[in-house]
C-alpha cells in the first residue's frame, strides 16, 4: 500500500506545479499583449516557468509524503513533463519528439530528483 502514498504525493506535487504553470503562464499572456518577444526570449521565459512550477511541486510532493524525497520529485518531474508534452500536442504543438524535448525531459528529471531532495529538509 505504500505505492499509494506515492502516487498521491507525486499527484499532490503535479497537480500543484500544473496549476503554478497555469497561473503564470496566464501573467504572461496578459504581459505579451503589451509586449512582443521574439520565439527564442519566449522560450527560455517558458523553460523557466517550467522550472519554477516543478520545483515547487517536487517540493510539495515531498512535503506531503515525508521520506525518500528524490523518489517523489522523480515521479514529478517524469509526470510533469508528460502532462506538458500531452497539454502542448492538444494546443497544436508538433507531436514529434526533437532534440528540445529531450533536453527538457532531462531537466524535469534533474530538477524533480533535486527539489524533492530539497523539499525534505526544508
Amino acid at each position: 500500500m505504500e505505492w499509494k502514498s506515492y502516487f498521491r504525493s507525486i499527484l499532490k506535487g503535479v497537480v500543484g506545479a500544473l496549476i503554478i504553470t497555469i497561473l503564470i503562464t496566464s501573467i504572461l499572456s496578459l504581459i505579451m499583449t503589451k509586449v512582443t518577444f521574439s520565439e527564442g526570449v519566449f522560450n527560455i521565459i517558458y523553460v523557466v516557468i517550467s522550472c519554477v512550477a516543478l520545483v515547487i511541486g517536487s517540493i510539495m510532493g515531498a512535503k506531503a509524503h515525508g521520506s525518500k524525497g528524490w523518489l517523489v520529485g522523480l515521479g514529478v518531474g517524469i509526470i510533469f513533463y508528460i502532462a506538458l508534452y500531452i497539454i502542448g500536442v492538444i494546443c497544436g504543438a508538433e507531436a514529434g519528439l526533437a532534440m528540445y524535448d529531450l533536453i527538457k525531459f532531462s531537466l524535469c528529471v534533474l530538477i524533480g530528483t533535486l527539489s524533492g531532495m530539497l523539499g525534505i529538509n526544508l
